[in-house]
């Protein structure tokens, strides 16, 4: 059996039955003997909980179409949610509670450093991680760089985006000099920047200039002034929109009018598109890809919801379904089991499809969208080289 058309149907199925139980077509079940309690750790409070509340959705959603087709290998799916705030120490206080409840599989968490301690304490329990949103590449892999058997990711890692947009810029744009602009604060930044810088080299390009910035300042015209004298072809701007909204504009302020490449971190409501517009980002997402899956997702969340779904709810979902078609193909809950089943299956999902390499990252093509006339519309999806993973990234 082809496991990557399998999950195709599996998923098709999965939505139909969620889209009929939202019009009110629940059927009458027998009360369970037993669950799978599968923790979801995320940040449901403080500055981060709208964070939280969308992982929440999709994995909800993913557990209710699971559990009216009779949940996983006839056993219902039961959600226990712990708040990681955030934080390292919050992720391991999160995943050891979870555990403490009887969970042997984790969904999460958001931010680097919580599912870093989630990642610690899962692999020293004997507990599988999924995490559906972290992309520091170090996650799924241990002190001395090698892949921790049980801890897992759905989106793609920094140096895939970074490979992905430095061979968008010589292939689509014809771009011979780069300059990069990224953020001195964490590994995201320099990650990216990184893997661009090697990328684009490889492919023949030249980085002309690099200036790393402060992301908690207001102006950024200090490190301006040599990226406009190197006169490169294109920009890198990997970070998040929070920075973009004013890096941009002083940008074009300061006479630096080339084409711009962005990262995920661009992908928010928050955007200002007036500003950065003409710009090019990579995602892990669109709403609008002319895919049925896609379209599937969409009617379902927004039938519950009210709204439209985004990367974190749909990675989420995805998160969810993979580790529930896995738990069903090993055809029993132990973690190891399903992590080998998870090292050796195909997948299908919102987000795409993948298969997972050696240090547990998944292989599947990046989204790469533009900023055209104040609307975020559709480039194409991209496929990275096989990029590993190492417990160090080179900073640029």
């Amino acid at each position: 059996m082809t496991h990557g058309r399998y999950w195709r149907g599996v998923y098709w199925l999965g939505l139909l039955v969620a889209l009929s139980l939202l019009q009110g077509c629940a059927r009458q079940e027998e009360e369970p003997v037993s669950s799978y309690k599968i923790g979801v750790v995320a940040p449901f409070s403080d500055e981060y909980a709208s964070l939280g509340e969308r992982v929440r959705n999709g994995i909800l959603l993913a557990a209710e179409a699971w559990n009216g087709q009779g949940g996983i290998l006839g056993d219902p799916i039961e959600l226990v949610l712990r708040d990681s705030h955030c934080t390292f120490a919050g992720g391991r206080q999160a995943a050891q509670d979870a555990i403490d409840e009887g969970v042997l599989f984790i969904i999460g968490a958001v931010c680097a450093s919580a599912s870093e301690g989630v990642a610690q304490v899962a692999s020293s329990e004997g507990v599988l991680q999924i995490s559906p949103a972290s992309v520091n590449a170090n996650l799924t892999l241990d002190g001395q760089g090698n892949p921790r058997p049980l801890v897992f990711r759905v989106p793609v890692i920094d140096p895939d985006q970074g490979t992905v947009a430095a061979l968008y810029a010589l292939e689509q744009m014809g771009a011979k000099k780069a300059a990069m602009l990224y953020s001195e604060q964490g590994a995201y930044g320099w990650g990216l920047a990184g893997a661009f810088r090697a990328a684009f080299v490889a492919g023949g390009g030249e980085i002309v200039a690099s200036r790393a910035y402060d992301q908690n300042a207001d102006s950024f015209f200090d490190g301006l002034a040599i990226v406009r004298d190197a006169a490169p072809d294109v920009l890198y701007m990997p970070g998040y929109h929070s920075v973009v909204n004013t890096l941009v504009p002083q940008a074009r302020q300061f006479g630096l009018m080339q084409p711009i490449l962005g990262s995920d971190g661009w992908d928010a409501p928050q955007l200002d598109l007036a500003a950065v517009e003409g710009s090019v980002f990579t995602s892990h997402f669109y709403p609008y890809e002319a895919n049925p899956l896609v379209e599937a997702w969409n009617d379902l969340y927004q039938g519950r919801y009210m709204s439209q779904p985004d990367a974190l709810a749909t990675l989420s979902y995805d998160a969810a379904n993979l580790l529930f078609s896995a738990i069903a193909e090993a055809g029993i809950g132990e973690p190891l089991i399903v992590a080998g089943m998870l090292e050796r299956m195909s997948f299908e999902g919102v987000s795409g499809a993948w298969t997972y390499s050696e240090t547990h990252n998944p292989q599947k093509s990046i989204i790469m969208l533009r900023v055209q006339n104040g609307q975020v519309v559709w480039q194409g999806r991209y496929a990275a080289p096989l990029v590993e993973a190492t417990s160090e990234a080179a900073v640029p």
